[in-house]
C-alpha cells in the first residue's frame, strides 16, 4: 500500500513538531525544578541537571528547525509543481 505524499508530509511534519515540544518541555521541566532549589546549588548533581536541560532544549530547537525547514521546501516544491504543471496545459 502507497502512502499518498500529502499524508507521508503530514506526518512527518507533525512528528518533527512533537518531537520539538517533547524535548523542550522535558528541558523547561527539569530547569524548573532544579531552579527552585537554592540548597547545593553548586553541587555535581544540580549542574549535571542545568547540563541535561540546556542540551534538551537545544534538541527540541533543532527538530523545531527543522520542520520549519521540512513545511517550508515542501510548499516551495508544491508551488513549483503546480507551475510546471500549468505550463505544460
Amino acid at each position: 500500500m502507497k502512502i499518498p505524499n500529502r499524508l507521508r508530509a503530514l506526518s512527518t511534519s507533525l512528528s518533527l513538531t512533537i518531537l520539538a515540544l517533547g524535548f523542550s518541555v522535558l528541558g523547561f521541566v527539569s530547569l524548573i525544578n532544579k531552579s527552585g532549589s537554592t540548597i547545593g546549588a553548586l553541587s555535581a548533581e544540580n549542574a549535571y541537571s542545568l547540563i541535561g536541560s540546556g542540551f534538551s532544549i537545544l534538541v527540541g530547537a533543532t527538530f523545531l528547525v527543522a520542520a520549519i525547514s521540512f513545511r517550508r521546501e515542501r510548499s516551495e516544491s508544491e508551488s513549483l509543481s503546480q507551475q510546471i504543471d500549468a505550463n505544460l496545459i
